[in-house]
């Protein structure tokens, strides 16, 4: 029997129930995260004060209040680290609010709609994983590009590559 692996967490800020529902089922279904799911900024920032996060998506559609809420999170007002990995998601986006984003350290700009792989990518990213193994990604030998061969764990705690 393979061993319990928990997953990372992140903090989903997304007031479409389709995105939002589809986010966490990828998240899932590809063992990537444990998603908690908000529908606005005032849902998030409970959230946010109650359990550190490994990484965020966050909706911009809120006006202002997701941007200000970000610049909080970024001076360290959460049970998260203050540089805690931050994409975004918008239906359109202008230059003045991609400059305050790259300010903000935003990682990822997610456009709607977006493309699952899209997503994988980003969350990948975020966390530093690989979809294939919930975990860190192997480089395969001699080429400094990820190993995607399935690796599974075992009872034991060692590891087996299909």
């Amino acid at each position: 029997m393979a061993g319990l692996i928990r997953l990372p967490s992140i903090l989903l800020l997304e007031p479409d129930g389709l995105v939002r529902g589809s986010v966490t089922s990828v998240c899932r279904d590809l063992c990537l995260a444990e998603v908690i799911q908000t529908v606005n900024c005032a849902s998030a920032l409970k959230a946010l004060a109650q359990d550190p996060y490994q990484a965020c998506i966050l909706a911009l559609t809120d006006g202002g209040s997701c941007m200000d809420m970000l610049a909080q999170l970024r001076q360290g007002s959460f049970s998260c680290a203050a540089d805690v990995p931050v994409a975004l998601t918008a239906s359109s986006i202008d230059a003045a609010i991609v400059a305050r984003l790259k300010s903000l350290e935003v990682r990822r700009l997610l456009l709607k709609p977006f493309k699952v792989r899209d997503l994988v990518v980003t969350v990948e990213t975020l966390l530093g994983t690989s979809a294939q193994t919930g975990a860190l990604p192997a480089t395969a030998p001699g080429s400094g590009l990820p190993d995607r061969s399935v690796r599974h764990q075992t009872a034991s705690g060692s590891t087996s590559t299909a």
